[in-house]
């Protein structure tokens, strides 16, 4: 995941001249919600449509079969890597340590070198006898930057397939101290209907390095994985489902139509480098016209929304998929970490979970909360969701949200109680315990005490009560104002501050108090601290220099809420400031 991108909106305005954006919260803050009860509000009133009853859609009904060869344990990998012998781009052949230096993934140059695979055991991956079966290579985003690596096996055209895939994706989670989050996501979702899971497997590899003559230069024991299955042509084939639809998986896709998903004329993409930059093509039947209509008619604002949502969303999905990410607490889910799926025959897009290992409480693991604040405040809300127009439009539509609220309780108290969540996660624990308790794993554990495997059996206990928690805080935070955007212009003689209207989901009248300092912890005396009803205030001209503008929006029960924008400033980030230069 990116947690950097946990709120990956930007706004395109021209202001005085812009210095910053985004989101983050000064010591002088308030903070913009009541306290979270202890239990939470009574389940909303029966809404006219529940993710519990309805009919799932044959696109996304998982099939039990699927899983049947999940096992208990941990599965044991060894690889051996060859260095090429053919030249690279620079003229010199990769290297293991050559792919591990990829730190970009936005780089045309992939370094990969060959590979053997062999996995262990019973419904293992026996020795095929061939010297070369696969390719390997890195994956992931930030996950690149950290000591500990994820990997791609790509098997051979002509080796056999490993449970059906050829592809497989060896994930470290360096971030998650718990190591077992994403798996706990998608050992839950094989149980929740409207929306598919992903096998996964834990596994133990083992990397021997050889150069070109075959000579053994380096091995290691690499320690825990997760393997987590593809969403592509084999993921569908394992379902029974057609291989001919596409899958696009989100890599900056906030649902707003992109030059960079330019087609031909026959629905072809013209430029695969610049799309994949938006999406993933992970299966590609080369006709992506209906995606482009989708986004076209999502964003017309003379489209009704209701019928648009109907024809290219499936209710019990979406519901599903916004509902599980409010309860595992997902955040990182605004421009990716979710994918599309897409049937030749169908204007359907169903959403697909991927990438968990930011969810279940992570923010409060310690080394996080030590950082300071991962998130804004309003991340922590159903806030998070409101900047990308599918959502929003979706949101404020009351029947809509007293399904989602339905939905919430519904699927956290069917399928998602503590008591459940603490039974995989107390198996987890004896799974990964003797793996993490020596290295490589337990030297690169982000803890903040010497006692590493103390601090891990704390942080993965803690997770049962995660999902509750989040469904507890969804409800305490409902009745908070939507968070907006702000904005300073310079006018002849004057600066005009604006901010978008903070919509209140209640309907409730909202109100707004607007500073402006020249410290983005508006420690130093306001130069404005202004109340308004209007979304705009004019004032005297500013002297050259660099302001902050803090407008906080105030409903008429004082609960308030905060602006997107953040700021960061000498390494710190301020939530909810919007940094601009009067020149």
């Amino acid at each position: 995941m990116n947690y950097s991108n946990a709120m990956a909106l930007t706004l395109s305005v021209v202001f005085l001249t812009a210095c910053g954006g985004g989101g983050g919260g000064g010591g002088a803050e308030v903070s913009p919600f009541q306290p979270v009860p202890t239990v939470p509000p009574a389940t909303p009133p029966v809404a006219a449509f529940s993710v519990l009853t309805a009919a799932e859609a044959p696109g996304i009904k998982d099939a039990a079969a699927v899983y049947a060869v999940e096992e208990n344990r941990v599965l044991q990998a060894a690889v051996v890597t060859y260095d090429l012998t053919t030249a690279t781009a620079t003229g010199a052949p990769n290297t293991f340590a050559g792919v591990n230096a990829d730190i970009d993934d936005a780089d045309a140059s992939v370094p990969e070198i060959n590979a053997h695979l062999t996995i262990d055991g019973i419904g293992g991956y026996a020795d095929d006898g061939k010297q070369i079966n696969a390719t390997l290579r890195l994956r992931g985003h930030s996950s690149r930057l950290a000591a500990q690596k994820s990997y791609r096996i790509k098997l051979a055209n002509s080796a056999a397939a490993w449970r059906g895939e050829k592809t497989l994706q060896f994930n470290k989670h360096p971030y998650d101290l718990a190591r077992f989050r994403n798996k706990l996501a998608f050992d839950l979702f094989r149980d929740i209907p409207h929306i598919p899971s992903l096998r996964t497997q834990f596994v133990k590899m083992s990397i021997t390095n050889k150069d070109a003559n075959g000579a053994q230069y380096a091995s290691s024991d690499f320690g825990l994985f997760t393997h987590v299955e593809k969403m592509g042509k084999e993921y569908l084939a394992a379902r029974g489902l057609p291989t001919t639809g596409n899958i696009y998986k989100a890599e900056d896709f906030d649902f707003q139509p992109n030059v960079k998903l330019a087609l031909d004329q026959s629905g072809k993409v013209i430029n695969k480098v610049n799309f994949e930059l938006v999406l993933s093509l992970e299966a590609d039947n080369n006709n992506h016209q209906k995606l482009v209509a989708m986004l076209a008619e999502l964003n017309s604002p003379t489209g009704n929304f209701d019928t648009i949502f109907a024809r290219y969303f499936d209710r019990g999905n979406y519901l599903t998929w916004l509902a599980t990410s409010i309860l595992f607490g997902n955040r990182d889910t605004i421009n990716q970490n979710f994918a599309l799926y897409q049937p030749l025959e169908s204007d359907k897009f169903y959403f697909l979970p991927w990438d968990y290992d930011g969810a279940f409480g992570f923010e409060d693991q310690p080394d996080q909360k030590a950082a300071g604040s991962l998130y804004a405040p309003y991340q922590l809300t159903i806030g998070n969701w409101w900047g990308v127009g599918l959502h929003k439009r979706f949101i404020e539509d009351p029947k809509n949200l007293a399904d989602l609220k339905q939905a919430v309780n519904d699927i956290h108290d069917a399928y998602l109680t503590e008591g459940k969540i603490k039974a995989k996660v107390d198996h987890y624990k004896a799974l990964v315990q003797p793996h993490v308790a020596v290295v490589p794993d337990l030297t690169e554990l982000p803890v903040l005490s010497n006692d590493r495997l103390v601090e891990w059996d704390v942080e993965a206990s803690r997770i049962a009560s995660a999902v509750r928690k989040n469904r507890d805080h969804f409800f305490a935070t409902l009745e908070a104002p939507m968070p907006f955007f702000q904005a300073a212009t310079q006018q002849a003689a004057s600066t005009l501050l604006t901010w978008d209207a903070a919509v209140d989901l209640q309907g409730d009248a909202v109100s707004y108090i607007v500073r402006v300092s020249t410290t983005p912890d508006f420690s130093s005396a306001d130069i404005v601290n202004a109340s308004s009803t209007a979304t705009e205030l004019g004032i005297a001209k500013l002297s050259p220099g660099v302001y902050y503008m803090k407008v906080t929006a105030r409903d008429s029960k004082g609960i308030v809420q905060n602006a997107f924008d953040r700021s960061e400033v000498g390494g710190k980030t301020y939530h909810g400031v919007f940094r601009f230069e009067v020149i």
